[in-house]
């Protein structure tokens, strides 16, 4: 799958936005997992999966869903 960033297709960018999101579920489930055992770890791990959750990469992935639904 190669990206030209002018020319994406919805195809592509939903493939896209759908990997993001399956790392972010495994990470969330990364960072549950020490939920009853280790705060101090769960803390750690909760701090790591928020920066994640906001990544600058899945915004922009998110935003130019948008702009092509939007275009249509």
């Amino acid at each position: 799958m190669e990206l030209n960033i002018k020319m994406v297709s919805l195809s592509d960018l939903k493939e896209l936005k759908s990997i993001i999101e399956e790392r972010l579920d495994r990470r969330k489930q990364w960072m549950v997992s020490q939920r009853g055992y280790s705060y101090d770890e769960y803390c750690k791990r909760e701090l790591a999966y928020l920066e994640d959750e906001n990544h600058e990469k899945l915004k922009r992935v998110n935003q130019r869903i948008e702009d092509f639904i939007n275009a249509i």
